[in-house]
């Protein structure tokens, strides 16, 4: 199985474990993003991503309305593609069975939602 998951270090210094929903490289900004949810709050968010090496890159914050603006449509479009797949969209194909009811996927052991 792919590692679908991403650590932040908070301004106080906590890590922070994040699943991503997707990757997407825009050819209008010439970047790559990344769309995570914080594993255990709900929270999504996303950033761009530069990459160093071939493992390896860092997060840049997103600062431009359009960016985000283009980020949400692909967050819409990707949660109503999960709906309809009846999926959580954590990418471990355990939550086949939640029917749309993605609160119900909680305590998944492979993606931790």
């Amino acid at each position: 199985m792919v590692d679908r998951t991403i650590t932040l270090i908070s301004d106080d210094g906590k890590e922070i474990i994040a699943d991503i929903l997707f990757t997407y490289y825009s050819e209008d900004f010439q970047k790559d993003y990344v769309v995570f949810q914080v594993r255990h709050s709900g929270d999504i968010s996303a950033a761009s991503y530069v990459a160093e090496d071939g493992k390896n890159g860092v997060l840049d914050k997103i600062e431009s309305e359009e960016e985000w603006s283009m980020l949400e449509d692909l967050l819409n479009d990707y949660a109503e593609e999960q709906n309809a797949n009846n999926t959580c969209g954590g990418g471990c194909g355990s939550c086949q069975g939640c029917q749309g009811s993605c609160d119900g996927c909680e305590d998944c052991e492979d993606c931790g939602k």
